[in-house]
């Protein structure tokens, strides 16, 4: 039942999977250039390496076309912008988007200085948090309430951190970049706090939606179960994903089994969170 309902809105899934963790991931490979000790060496192919995240996250602004079903759609949604949650989260992403497409740009014509870098990269940082934020908040739908919880913009912004900082390490690595000892204990941080944050969510999540009821007395009892396996499966994937880049030195092979690992655990808490659905006046389970 999880499935089936988070396969319903599969485009929304990636969408707030993918677009989120590359903007994060781009914010976080700007700021271990602007704010680190530089490797000369690896520079220029850590910045054509940005093209990684950059394609992430235009991969997930294509699937929300696909949940807008018309692309022109988009404009009719943006004159909901500061009343409407969901325009607001379209905006916000946009924002997001394009800085981080002029970002890349950059990096691939001509590179930066490390004063460029400082720059995009506290842009790109601020810009990372306040979209998965905004990207939480557009499902706190006062009719759903299992979702009008604050779980879904804590849990996006713990989802960001781990993702973000697991696509930044193995892109870094990749590129033969050279990580400094604080650019490294940076990274392994925020994806430290993104693996505590979710895991908790998770957990908050399940609580809440346990004690869950319609309008018409149904409760969401029955998938709970399911819910504590998907969850499970989540948490021990992203562990392992967090442990293969952050134990040690970052090397390439370890590093992109991690972004595996942590990619797929955080699409099965899409999963969770998709699956628990529960309008006041209908249920579908």
């Amino acid at each position: 039942m999880l499935f089936e309902n988070a396969s319903a809105e599969l485009a929304l899934l990636l969408f707030t999977l993918l677009v989120p963790v590359g903007v994060m991931a781009l914010a976080l490979m700007a700021c271990v250039r602007g704010f680190f000790a530089t490797d000369a060496k690896g520079a220029r192919t850590a910045d054509r390496l940005t093209s990684i995240p950059a394609v992430v996250m235009l991969v997930g602004l294509v699937c929300s076309f696909f949940h807008l079903g018309d692309p022109g759609h988009v404009f009719g949604m943006l004159t909901g912008i500061g009343h409407s949650p969901l325009s607001n989260e379209i905006l916000v992403a946009a924002i997001a988007i394009v800085i981080g497409v002029v970002y890349w740009v950059i990096c691939l014509v001509k590179g930066l200085n490390e004063g460029g870098h400082k720059v995009f990269g506290t842009v790109l940082l601020v810009a990372a948090v306040v979209c998965a934020v905004f990207t939480g908040t557009a499902y706190a739908i006062p009719t759903i309430p299992t979702w009008d919880t604050p779980c879904n913009w804590i849990g996006q912004l713990g989802l960001a951190l781990l993702g973000g900082s697991a696509l930044a390490a193995a892109s870094l690595a990749l590129a033969g970049y050279e990580l400094d000892k604080q650019a490294s204990l940076a990274l392994k941080a925020c994806g430290g706090i993104g693996l505590v944050v979710v895991a908790a969510v998770l957990v908050a999540q399940a609580a809440l939606s346990a004690a869950a009821v319609s309008s018409v007395g149904v409760l969401l009892g029955s998938v709970m179960t399911d819910y504590a396996t998907v969850g499970a499966a989540c948490v021990v994937l992203c562990a392992a994903g967090y442990a293969l880049f952050a134990c040690g030195r970052v090397r390439v092979v370890p590093a992109w089994l991690g972004v595996v690992c942590v990619m797929v655990g955080l699409a099965l808490m899409r999963v969770d969170f998709y699956g628990v659905f529960l309008s006041a006046g209908l249920a579908y389970l």
